[in-house]
């Protein structure tokens, strides 16, 4: 299934109908008009147009009906006919997509088939729709409203370095731990969400947004006299992938504050 082909047929049968129904409200403006006037020889002229178009509009709506209800969302799904289509159209439009099977990221979110359900979920949520073009034109639009909200990268480094500090002191309680050592991101995210409570409302997609805007700052500032820089890691396994404002993908493993 091509969503964009079965689209254009629903399309042609909605203007269809929505051309009928013109042409009856004209009749029925008209019939309303010689009523109103008493001019009942008029108005029964009408009627059998009248008529014939409110059948034409129950043909029309049956069309429609048999349109709509001929779509096998689950079918769709699990065809990988609706991911193909993904793909291609965010790619087309310049918007970074990863994955393959039933999970994709389309950094900052994280979409998961249900093909089961005919459900897709973006960061744990069902999407609206399973349009293609519609779902790559609502996730670069959120994208773009997202990195482009106000931020305060030297209140974020300041709240990242408490956390790095907090995992600089566990570290040291087993061994010498030198006080600006590279630490991993993703044990930072530990110490910055230490309930799980907090996890649901800070997820690792925010912070993965997070640190893709730090990492876009023109400052490497942290506010208490420390600076930071992010470190890369031979395996991307434990890097968090972030994409910039250009689609740039880059994979930042670790983080130090330090001192000139």
């Amino acid at each position: 299934m091509n969503y964009e082909d079965f689209y254009g047929e629903y399309a042609a049968a909605d203007d269809a109908l929505k051309e009928r129904i013109s042409s009856q409200q004209k009749l029925l403006t008209r019939i309303r008009r010689n009523m109103a006037n008493g001019d009942i020889k008029s108005a029964s002229r009408d009627l059998p147009a009248i008529q014939s178009a409110a059948s034409e509009n129950h043909r029309a709506v049956s069309d429609m009906v048999g349109i709509i209800q001929s779509a096998d969302m689950r079918a769709y799904l699990e065809s990988g006919d609706f991911a193909r289509q993904l793909i291609e159209l965010c790619r087309e439009n310049g918007v970074d997509i990863q994955g393959e099977g039933t999970t994709y990221e389309v950094f900052p979110y994280r979409l998961k088939i249900d093909a089961a359900n005919a459900d897709l979920q973006i960061n744990g949520r069902k999407a609206i729709g399973l349009r293609p073009r519609a779902l790559t034109a609502y996730l670069a639009k959120q994208r773009a409203k997202l990195l482009s909200a106000a931020f305060n990268p030297v209140q974020y480094a300041a709240e990242l370095a408490a956390a790095y500090d907090l995992a600089l002191l566990d570290a040291a309680k087993s061994k010498t731990v030198a006080a600006d050592a590279d630490i991993y991101l993703a044990t930072l995210y530990k110490y910055l969400t230490p309930m799980r409570r907090f996890r649901r409302e800070y997820n690792t997609q925010a912070y993965a947004l997070d640190l893709a805007r730090l990492y876009a700052a023109e400052s490497n500032e942290a506010g208490d006299g420390r600076r930071f820089q992010f470190g890369p890691s031979r395996d991307n396994a434990k890097a968090i992938r972030i994409v910039d404002m250009a689609g740039n993908e880059h994979y930042l493993a670790t983080i130090r504050f330090y001192r000139e």
